[in-house]
Formats: structure tokens, C-alpha cells, sequence
């Protein structure tokens, strides 16, 4: 009977706790120390203001038309195509807002190229080597992205405003330099996905396509004054950047349960 009764008692205690553990009861440690809170997270929100970072490489192809070449010897009247790539950085800055899953937002950006020297094609004229450079990148326009908890595939596009420079100088010598640097309106659509870090950290992957409209280009000789061509540029850029950006606001997280 008594190793009855010491069995009826273990099994109301087990009972007991287990009733306890289920319903969440939080009972005092031995030390007399309260049990750990539990802190639960609310899911990601991605509406806010951000900026941030960006670095990557660019790929431009830059076709020019030569139209008006009244200095003899020199380009010639023709076509030339170069293709540049240069490794790319900048910045961003945006808004947001989350609607159930989908994110509408706005983004500016601008990014800026890393080249020691131009990229180089033989010229209509053969005796002369024709250069190209993309410079840089400023761009706005709508980001319109789809909330995965912590994860957010999106698609952009919108206006896009690029500066290309052109050289031209005789092959092996480097005179007779003829210099040109314009922008150029176009635009770009592209597509990504962020992923949302702790603290309102954001690291994303994005690949834009840019095209710009075929616009004239004058030069120069270095001491500034006009030689007379006249070319037109057309112009197609790919990028792909690393970016990272901040989410201004407190982290996304509920306050402990009592």
C-alpha cells in the first residue's frame, strides 16, 4: 500500500507539471530566479524610408555615327562601335509600402564608374584610334515588390540619365586629340531581391538593362575649342549590383509576453 500511495503521488505531480508546461506557466527556478521570457517576432514590414549602398560592374555598348567631319584627316566620316566595362558604385535612397504582400515603392539611385583609361576601337579613319567611357549613371522610378517574410523578389524601371565621354587621337601617338563628353536621357527596367537582416538591415542582389536615345555629340581639341564633327551616340548599358540599405525605424519586433 505505501509503494502504491508513492506511485499515485508521482503520477498527480508528473501530471501537474506536465498541465503546467502546456498552459505556459512559468515557475521560479531554485535560485529563486524567474524563468526566460519568451520574445516572439512579428513578421518582416517592409514599408519605411531607406538608403543605402551599392557596388557592382557595368557592361555599356556605345555605337557612334560619325555625321560631319570637316577637318580632313582625322576620324573620317563612318562608324565605330566600342564596348566598355567598369566596376560601378553609389547609392540609393527610397521609399516604401507594404499593402498585404505587395510593396510599391520609389527609388533614386546614382552610380558612378571606376575606369583608368577609355575603351579603344580603330576609327573609320585607320590611322586614328576612337575611345569611349561611360561615366556615370543617375536614374528614378517605381519598385513594385512581392513580401516573402524575410525575403522580397521585386521588379523596377523608370527614367535614366548616363554621361558618356569620347576620345580620338592618332594611333601611337596620342595627338591630335579630339575630346567630347555629353548625358543622355533614356531609360532602364531591371529586377532584384532584398533580404531583410536584423535591425532594419537589407542586403539585395539587382541586374538593370538602361537604353538611352541617340543624341549628338560635339568635340573638343584640349585647348576647348569646337573641331566641327558631329557624331551620334546610341547607347546600352547592363549592370548588376550588391546593394545594402538601412530601413529607418525600431526593429520589427513585439515587446515580451508578461
Amino acid at each position: 500500500m505505501k509503494v502504491m500511495r508513492q506511485l499515485g503521488r508521482l503520477a498527480a505531480g508528473t501530471a501537474v507539471a506536465a498541465i503546467a508546461a502546456f498552459a505556459g506557466v512559468g515557475f521560479a527556478q531554485a535560485d529563486g530566479m524567474p524563468g526566460k521570457r519568451v520574445v516572439y517576432e512579428k513578421p518582416w514590414n517592409w514599408s519605411g524610408l531607406y538608403f543605402g549602398a551599392q557596388a557592382g560592374w557595368a557592361w555599356a555598348d556605345v555605337d557612334s555615327q560619325i555625321t560631319v567631319s570637316p577637318l580632313a584627316g582625322n576620324d573620317g566620316v563612318g562608324f565605330d562601335s566600342v564596348r566598355t566595362d567598369a566596376p560601378i558604385a553609389g547609392g540609393q535612397i527610397g521609399i516604401q509600402h507594404q499593402f498585404g504582400q505587395f510593396v510599391l515603392g520609389v527609388e533614386a539611385s546614382g552610380v558612378f564608374t571606376y575606369n583608368d583609361d577609355f575603351s579603344n576601337v580603330v576609327c573609320p579613319n585607320p590611322a586614328i584610334t576612337c575611345g569611349k567611357r561611360l561615366d556615370d549613371i543617375l536614374s528614378v522610378g517605381p519598385r513594385l515588390g512581392w513580401a516573402m517574410g524575410k525575403w522580397m523578389p521585386y521588379v523596377t524601371g523608370g527614367y535614366a540619365n548616363a554621361s558618356v565621354s569620347h576620345k580620338s587621337f592618332i594611333t601611337g601617338a596620342n595627338t591630335g586629340v579630339f575630346l567630347g563628353r555629353e548625358r543622355f536621357e533614356g531609360w532602364y527596367l531591371g529586377a532584384g531581391v532584398d533580404m531583410a537582416l536584423a535591425h532594419g538591415w537589407t542586403v539585395g542582389l539587382e541586374y538593370r538593362h538602361y537604353e538611352f536615345e541617340d543624341q549628338t555629340m560635339l568635340t573638343f581639341i584640349p585647348a576647348g575649342l569646337l573641331t566641327g564633327d558631329i557624331r551620334s551616340i546610341d547607347t546600352t548599358v547592363d549592370t548588376i549590383a550588391l546593394r545594402v540599405s538601412w530601413k529607418l525605424g525600431w526593429a520589427d519586433r513585439s515587446s515580451p509576453l508578461k
